[in-house]
């Protein structure tokens, strides 16, 4: 006769690790993490009492560009200087207490090779109650924003060495980040959609990268930043044609106050198309193409922001009397993605922003072919090439080069 679950006995699955000592352990279900094999070379299921799950990431690139790394780089996560960077050392956990509590906190120590220090953060630490009744989900705390595919991935996870322009020139240098609550809202038809909407202040760190001309510009780009209450809302679609054909797509959109406490909106538009030759089973060859592209609108006031102070000669650059003025810039990345079957990945990435010159924002444009090969099938180590041609209004044209190595220990991630 089969052993019931453990979910229908009266030892708890929250302390899976105490509860083998009074339960048979054949009541320990198939289906609950800390029951699963442990492979201590990947981390995959490693626990700490069957509700704990820690993960452990070390990102480093190394390589050069023609033009200073500085004036390229759109995130603190990309390459600041030809040479070494350590991109990052990622310290989490995810929490499973139970099919409704879950909870993640990752901290992030990174290397900053220019003043040369060490930095560090929590860069997430949130929980999350699921399954409640109508499909929906509440999870609180600080967390990267659902919007659109890029933004809430964190460093370890992406496919080049730096950052997409679009996100790191439009969502800020760390992305669009939350502390506050989110609801999110399954929606019930045949394919899988899902409504996120998310209310909060944004963390006190999060800058937005640009560069300034000897001249500083009429407006300062750091005002559209969020400041104080903003709103951030995400609806995404995943539909599987069949086994081997995959598409996901939605919209998003994010609202609130700026630094000027005028208005600031972004929206934004994501799609996918994915082929696997196994199509659900592990193995085999892949294909996949991802768009997605932003427009950001602010309303603006010339001159220094409020609260700010100015030597007299940067008073001098600009107007006595304030002008007020609404701009946007647009920004839009398509990479595609080719894997073989041995841990051999092409990928080629496409890169375009607006820019707004009143704001000393430049005009931005970027290709960037890359190669990965993932040593091991859970991608736990890889090593990467990339070559990066940019060209700006302010700088021109600039060619870099990165090689880059990866360590990831730990299964997946609580989102």
């Amino acid at each position: 006769m089969k052993i019931p679950s453990l979910r229908l006995l009266d030892c708890s699955s929250i302390v899976l690790l105490a509860a083998t000592a009074v339960c048979p352990a054949q009541f320990l279900a198939a289906d609950t993490p800390a029951a699963e094999k442990v492979n201590w070379l990947t981390g995959d299921n490693a626990n700490l009492g069957g509700v704990l799950f820690p993960d452990v990431h070390f990102n480093s690139a190394y390589g050069g560009s023609t033009v200073d790394q500085e004036r390229l780089a759109v995130s603190h996560h990309d390459p600041q200087r030809d040479g070494w960077t350590v991109q990052g050392f990622e310290f989490g956990a995810s929490l499973r207490a139970g099919d409704h509590l879950e909870g993640f906190g990752t901290f992030l120590l990174l290397y900053d090779g220019n003043e040369k220090v060490w930095e560090h953060e929590f860069e997430e630490w949130f929980g999350k109650i699921k399954n409640l009744p109508f499909g929906l989900e509440l999870r609180g705390g600080q967390y990267l924003n659902r919007f659109g595919f890029q933004n809430n991935v964190h460093n370890h996870s992406w496919i080049f060495a730096d950052q997409y322009l679009t996100s790191g020139l439009l969502l800020g240098e760390d992305g669009l980040t939350t502390l506050g609550g989110e609801l999110t809202w399954t929606l019930p038809v045949s394919w899988t959609s899902l409504i996120s909407v998310s209310v909060g202040v944004p963390r006190e760190d999060d800058e937005h990268h640009h560069e300034e001309p000897a001249v500083g510009p009429e407006f300062e780009a750091e005002g559209a930043l969020f400041d104080g209450t903003f709103v951030v809302a995400n609806w995404t679609n995943n539909f599987d044609y069949n086994d081997f054909h995959q598409l996901r797509g939605g919209l998003s959109g994010a609202w609130g106050d700026n630094k000027w406490d005028l208005a600031t909106q972004i929206y934004g538009a994501h799609f996918e198309y994915q082929w696997r030759q196994n199509g659900y089973e592990a193995g085999g060859r892949y294909f996949r193409w991802r768009t997605e592209t932003m427009l950001r609108d602010f309303d603006a006031i010339s001159g220094h922001l409020p609260g700010e102070k100015h030597s007299k000669e940067e008073e001098e650059h600009h107007e006595e009397t304030p002008r007020r003025a609404n701009v946007s810039e647009f920004g839009i990345y398509s990479v595609v993605s080719y894997g073989l079957d041995n841990g051999l990945e092409f990928s080629l990435r496409g890169d375009y922003v607006s820019g707004i010159g009143a704001a000393g924002l430049d005009e931005r444009f970027r290709v960037s072919p890359g190669v990965t090969y993932y040593l091991n099938r859970n991608r736990t180590m890889f090593l990467r090439a990339q070559y990066n041609y940019d060209h700006g209004s302010n700088f021109g044209n600039a060619s870099s080069v990165w090689a880059q190595v990866g360590i990831n220990w730990g299964g997946p991630e609580v989102r």
